[in-house]
């Protein structure tokens, strides 16, 4: 009996499961020290390379900031400036120094109104060319191609005003087109489509309802 027991009694040293997980845990963690200290020299210059992004996202994003505020004073001292012609040199400062910025794109806009024909057709182009949101762009083709019009160059014009607009821009394109050909019925054609496009100016509805209505008369 006394023999039995002795054989089922626990023998010292043997590890238990709890000195099992515990024995599991400090392996991993020797693991991890051992590949921290195998990779410290990659990891510090990973480090080093995250830290110098994040500076050089945070100096730009100031340098965008500086930028456009400087952009905004300019802009402003040029509208504020009675004399022309500094205005439009003002004007040209801002387009040139800060292109990157919506100042950029107002400056030009200014400017156009300030310019002779050529060159307001140049600013006009360049705008259309260029990376703004697209009601500008929209807005420049209808008066490059009026500007064009008044000029007697109907094929640039018509060509100008081939491209689809913005449905708030539809009905001015219609309408200028309509004013660049001769056919009668492709005249109300047009009109008919400038009527039926959405309409911002009660006007120029007015006069193209006159028009078509004479039209129909003359048939």
């Amino acid at each position: 009996m006394k023999k039995k027991k002795e054989e089922n009694a626990p023998v010292e040293g043997i590890i238990d499961g709890t000195d099992f997980v515990e024995l599991k845990r400090d392996m991993q963690s020797a693991k991890i020290i051992a590949w921290l200290e195998y990779n410290q020299q990659q990891l510090i210059a990973g480090a080093i390379v995250l830290l110098l992004a994040l500076v050089g996202v945070s100096l730009w994003k100031e340098q965008q900031l500086t930028e456009k505020n400087s952009a905004a004073l300019l802009y402003m001292k040029a509208m504020n400036t009675a004399d022309e012609a500094q205005r439009a040199n003002l004007l040209d400062t801002v387009t040139k120094d800060f292109a990157d910025t919506g100042y950029a794109v107002l400056a030009k806009l200014q400017k156009i109104k300030l310019s002779d024909a050529p060159e307001k057709q140049e600013l006009l182009r360049s705008l259309i060319a260029s990376k703004v949101a697209p009601e500008f762009i929209w807005q420049a083709r209808l008066d490059l191609a009026e500007l064009l019009i008044t000029e007697g160059k109907a094929a640039e014009a018509k060509e100008i005003l081939s491209e689809r607009l913005g449905k708030q821009y539809e009905q001015a394109r219609y309408a200028l087109l309509a004013s660049l050909t001769e056919d009668k019925a492709e005249k109300a054609s047009l009109i008919q489509k400038a009527l039926d496009a959405v309409s911002n100016d009660s006007e120029l509805v007015t006069h193209l309802e006159a028009e078509l209505a004479s039209l129909r008369l003359e048939k």
